[in-house]
């Protein structure tokens, strides 16, 4: 199982030269297994991924696997630029949960319309099958992929994938049930314990993954001000992996106003964090153009 991150900036791409080291394309992964091309997400990485699928599949078919998390600009705005896509001998199958009253075909249909591109979802030369997903479970040859639904104010998913005694977990934009419904839902105490019983469900969802890649949007210290915007807390995303026993978590999603120098400072607090639980999770943050094989 080869991973590849191609976008690990949330929110909006944030090009320059305090983003060099971690980068400033917006959310994608890449994962090679069973000789398949599974992506997750189609932020603005997904352009440079496209062009390296294109060059690797120059004199070949290509079938891609893309599973959305959800439909927020900086997760689909890169499908647009995907160079396979303008290819007929790719097949591109598309994944996520349907949007607010729309289907996911019409959501991606929709930011391709001539007000906002030239190019319009249905002149594509690629062949698209749009699947929506509700989080039951499926099979692409001998990959297995397993989805669960995350707190976001949207309708968000993450995604399981397991293969020959391996598996990884993407699970970005994702809050604390426990934060969000003690205190956006008014319910107290009462909001808390039943978000503490959500929050148990995301952990046995990353159980025993070997690299679990989670928000980590905010610092503990800007959190309190931007609860319920639907992102995690670096404390949170830590105690997520360390109560999942993830072997290893990739702090993901990082905030465009986060230069380098503040996600190397998470990253060494984070692993600061999992040292003091005395657990064995390796931490680290998220680079583009980063790839590890599991």
């Amino acid at each position: 199982m080869k991973v590849t991150f191609w976008g690990t900036r949330g929110s909006i791409p944030s090009p320059g030269p305090d983003t060099v080291r971690y980068g400033g394309n917006t959310s994608c992964v890449e994962v090679r297994v069973g000789g398949h091309v599974l992506v997750f997400d189609a932020g603005t990485g997904m352009r440079p991924l496209g062009l390296a699928l294109a060059k690797d599949f120059r004199d070949q078919p290509l079938t891609v696997h893309l599973f959305i998390s959800h439909t927020h600009w900086d997760h689909i705005q890169g499908f647009p630029f995907f160079a396979p896509a303008y290819r007929a001998a790719s097949t591109i199958h598309i994944y996520g949960a349907p949007g607010q009253g729309r289907s996911l075909e019409k959501v991606l249909r929709g930011q391709m319309e001539s007000d906002y591109f030239p190019v319009g979802l249905a002149d594509l030369a690629a062949t698209l099958d749009v699947h929506e997903f509700r989080a039951a479970p499926f099979e692409i040859g001998d990959v297995r992929v397993d989805a669960s639904y995350l707190n976001h104010p949207a309708m968000n998913l993450a995604y399981r994938v397991s293969c020959g005694g391996r598996s990884l977990v993407y699970a970005t934009d994702h809050e604390p049930h426990a934060a969000t419904l003690e205190h956006m839902a008014g319910r107290g105490e009462e909001g808390r314990a039943f978000g503490a019983r959500l929050d148990a469900g995301v952990v046995a969802f990353a159980a025993d993954t070997d690299l679990l890649i989670a928000d980590a949007q905010y610092t503990d210290e800007e959190y309190p001000q931007r609860i319920g915007w639907g992102h995690s807390p670096l404390s949170a995303t830590v105690a997520l992996a360390v109560g999942a026993r993830a072997r290893a978590l990739a702090l993901f999603h990082h905030d465009p106003m986060h230069g380098d120098d503040v996600v190397a400072r998470m990253e060494r607090e984070a692993r600061e964090r999992v040292a003091a639980l005395g657990a064995a999770t390796r931490c680290f943050a998220a680079a583009e153009g980063q790839t590890l094989t599991l």
